[in-house]
């Protein structure tokens, strides 16, 4: 779109750029023993699932910030019980002990996540790896359709629910 001039509203990130180096800071020292994905695996997808998120919250009208925070948090289960069975409910008690801990860095001198942002992140983890099922909450499908597309990106065999979200984002996004 060569010679068209578009409006983009600017947005905050620091929040997320501060979790995601909390995130990665955390996870450094991680071994891949006993895990069902590679470590970096999980660093990867943190970081690329964040962007995705970002954008697709752009297309939505959803908040790009708190979008791309859910998508970096989204699989903390994964990563703290080694397991990716149950993990999406698994991580909730990962993911609140987490923004517990990022609001209480108050020497960052960064908004903290309200309760009603936690609130809307927990949820939306909880139900991500529904993909079959959709939801009357448009961020709780926004993190479904991340994780779905993400994974396809990186290579993964993609399949079922999880193809279909896929091929609605392409089409959504114009791809």
């Amino acid at each position: 779109m060569a010679g068209v001039d578009i409006a983009i509203e600017p947005f905050s990130v620091k929040r997320l750029n501060r979790i995601l180096t909390m995130l990665l800071y955390d996870w450094r020292d991680l071994s891949d023993e006993g895990r069902d994905f590679p470590i970096r695996w999980n660093i990867m997808h943190m970081y690329s699932s964040s962007q995705i998120a970002k954008i697709l919250a752009i297309r939505r009208g959803l908040n790009p910030e708190l979008a791309g925070i859910a998508a970096a948090l989204h699989d903390m289960g994964v990563v703290l019980t080694k397991k990716h069975e149950g993990h999406a409910q698994a991580g909730e008690k990962y993911v609140h002990d987490f923004i517990r801990r990022y609001n209480a860095k108050g020497e960052m001198k960064l908004p903290p996540i309200t309760d009603e942002e936690r609130d809307q992140i927990l949820k939306a983890i909880f139900h991500h790896s529904e993909k079959e099922n959709d939801s009357s909450d448009p961020f709780v499908e926004l993190l479904k359709d991340v994780d779905s597309l993400d994974r396809y990106l990186h290579g993964v065999k993609t399949a079922g629910a999880h193809l279909a979200r896929c091929k609605r984002v392409i089409e959504e996004l114009g791809l």
